[in-house]
């Protein structure tokens, strides 16, 4: 899984409808299928033809070919990728891990001749849940795992120190740990999701939803709810202004995301019926109260 690289655009469109509709599907699916589908999101026949191409190079697909017609299977490793990644997205704001108040703090030198490493330290931090509080002093609320202690001791930074505990006194706003985190430059983006979603979510009680509408609707709400998830910090509640808009905002995401599955997984149909009607009882997809119940994937 690790040796799958990410993908962008047309690309993601394509991964996402495969991890949300063909999680347990091991059967060959025609080319054809997916360029409907893609034209669904307004995708020209040589555009969707070149995302799969794309797809399929980077170990997502594997091709095959039945005389002139081009088939698709999805790759183990990309079984795995899917159900993991899936069920990161869902599950983002369901619950809030219990916290001891301890903080971990790293800090680190960089001299002239490790000047090359800097960049690639602060990227780690920050894909481990770190925010900068001053310069050269890195924090989050949770202690450091040992695959997250290994891959910064592998940069080969000389100076770095590592230690955890909890604030000796409070300094107010300014010095307080959760400020490294820019919470509130992420308020406006939750709140037009709550707007957007809240929209969806009447049109759906309204029966104004087409299918297919509802299928890129629901890619769609799936995509920028995986993108406010990586933006937003993992911080535990007490760290939470109390008046955080993410409890709506989760609300909101399992109505519209569960509220447009019946007509999103029609369209699908209707497009799978298009070129082989075998695999139509093969699509559909999981709420997000199913989503909870899945295994991490290994």
């Amino acid at each position: 899984m690790s040796n799958l690289k990410p993908v962008h655009g047309s690309q993601q469109f394509l991964l996402t409808l495969l991890g949300t509709y063909f999680l347990g599907v091991e059967d060959d699916i025609p080319s054809t299928f997916f360029v409907d589908v893609l034209g669904d999101f307004g995708l020209s026949e040589t555009a969707a033809r070149n995302a799969l191409s794309r797809v399929a190079r980077q170990g997502f697909l594997e091709p095959s070919r039945r005389g002139r017609a081009t088939y698709y299977t999805l790759t183990e490793p990309a079984r795995r990728r899917h159900q993991h990644r899936l069920k990161q997205i869902v599950d983002f704001g369901r619950e809030y891990r219990d916290w001891d108040g301890h903080w971990t703090v790293i800090t680190f030198s960089v001299s002239e001749e490790q000047r090359h490493l800097r960049h690639q330290v602060r990227q780690l931090l920050r894909q481990f849940g770190f925010g900068l509080l001053y310069d050269g002093v890195w924090v989050r609320p949770w202690a450091l795992d040992e695959e997250s202690r290994r891959a910064l001791m592998n940069v080969g930074i000389n100076r770095m120190t590592v230690f955890s505990g909890a604030p000796q006194a409070d300094f107010g706003a300014e010095g307080n740990p959760a400020a490294a985190f820019g919470l509130e430059d992420l308020r406006p983006r939750l709140e037009s999701f709550i707007s957007r979603a809240a929209d969806i979510v009447d049109a759906i009680e309204d029966d104004a939803v087409s299918p297919t509408m509802a299928l890129r609707l629901r890619i769609e709400t799936l995509r920028d709810w995986r993108e406010i998830g990586e933006a937003h910090p993992d911080l535990p509640l007490a760290l939470l202004p109390s008046d955080w808009p993410l409890p709506e905002a989760r609300a909101l995401f399992e109505r519209t995301y569960d509220g447009l599955a019946e007509p999103a997984e029609a369209r699908m149909r209707h497009h799978m019926m298009q070129s082989t009607a075998d695999l139509v009882p093969a699509i559909g997809s999981l709420s997000t109260s199913e989503v909870a119940q899945l295994e991490p994937a290994s």
